[in-house]
């Protein structure tokens, strides 16, 4: 898989007088598995939007390797990334498999017609997600945490070398939550570069090597996991002190030790 290297340059996004996003610059390198960490309102879905191509920021640029975001058209970005919404809602009756179906789209030739490989991507991703059994339903008869695996699915069935996922587990039980986590590692050892938003930092920690953090919509830290999430940027993000114990533990900065 040409897994190419994704780069944010100087990315400011705004919305009225407010800045969303402050001149943030960051790599992904290839084939990286990265954890986006940030309290609500410091910018994680607005930099996967960014970066995913949806939102075009006020200032700066987006490249996957060579190729400038905004010069790319929609089926040249989609064959690139592949974007996971944290917002999964849906009132269009529409069937599973023709939801998943539609991830391959930037594939399809000029009659948009689906070929066996197209079939064949579909029911994978569709088995890999546990979904086949849903294929016939349609989307709003579906639970939070199915709709999610159904969307996820879609993603998948894109086979673009980066996976953009904002907050993919919000809706899973910790069942699910686990499974996702370890496909996404297997995905990466496949050669998939991988940015994914989270809140808990637990599963952040288990399952993701490297971590950006995000403050005020200002790049706060980058590192390993351990070190950001120990460190004293995550401590003046979120207002608590994250210590090493056999769990996660969690102090107010106010807290006695």
């Amino acid at each position: 898989m040409n897994t190419p290297l994704v780069a944010a340059h100087q990315l400011t996004v705004r919305i009225g007088n407010q800045r969303i996003l402050d001149d943030v610059t960051l790599e992904l390198p290839q084939r990286s598995m990265t954890v986006l960490l940030g309290p609500n309102g410091s910018g994680k879905t607005t930099l996967i939007r960014a970066l995913a191509g949806i939102l075009r920021p006020s200032h700066g640029r987006v490249t996957y390797g060579s190729t400038e975001l905004r010069a790319a058209g929609q089926s040249a970005v989609a064959r690139l990334c592949a974007y996971l919404p944290q917002n999964t809602e849906t009132d269009f009756e529409i069937r599973v498999a023709d939801a998943v179906a539609l991830g391959r789209y930037p594939h399809l030739g000029a009659w948009n017609m689906m070929q066996q490989a197209d079939y064949e991507a579909v029911n994978w991703a569709m088995e890999r997600t546990g979904v086949t059994g849903l294929r016939d339903r349609a989307l709003p008869t579906l639970s939070g945490g199915e709709r999610q695996r159904v969307f996820i699915a879609r993603a998948l069935a894109q086979e673009a070398p980066v996976m953009l996922l904002d907050e993919p587990i919000a809706s899973l039980d910790i069942g699910r939550q686990l499974e996702l986590m370890a496909l996404l590692q297997e995905l990466n050892a496949e050669g998939r570069t991988i940015l994914c938003a989270l809140h808990d930092l637990r599963p952040a920690l288990d399952f993701f090597p490297s971590a950006v953090l995000l403050a005020g919509g200002r790049l706060a830290a980058r590192g390993s996991t351990e070190e950001v999430i120990f460190g004293p940027a995550t401590k003046a993000a979120f207002g608590v002190q994250v210590r090493r114990a056999e769990q996660l533990c969690f102090r107010t900065s106010d807290s006695p030790r």
